[in-house]
């Protein structure tokens, strides 16, 4: 069986009734499987949106889809400020 991988991370700004809304879309190796998510943070949203497509997008392509810990584990020690607001939405 071979291994899933992400190979695209697609975020998209949205503004349903007046919030400011972050979706995040990850697609995969496999025809049909995708991820969706919120990482809305509506005081930064476009913060957040360029944390997105400028630091993680380029670190997460090509990761394996199951080792979800340690994506989340070295994208937290491998951002700038490793915490805060905008990199936890993110």
């Amino acid at each position: 069986m071979s291994t899933v991988t992400i190979q695209d991370v697609q975020t998209i700004l949205t503004q349903p009734a007046g919030s400011r809304l972050v979706i995040v879309k990850i697609i995969t190796s496999e025809p049909g499987l995708y991820g969706v998510g919120c990482a809305t943070f509506t005081q930064r949203f476009r913060a957040v949106h360029t944390a997105i497509e400028q630091h993680l997008k380029p670190f997460l392509i090509g990761r394996d889809v199951d080792r979800i810990e340690e994506i989340y584990r070295m994208g937290a020690v491998h951002s700038y400020w490793r915490n805060g607001p905008v990199l936890n939405n993110a």
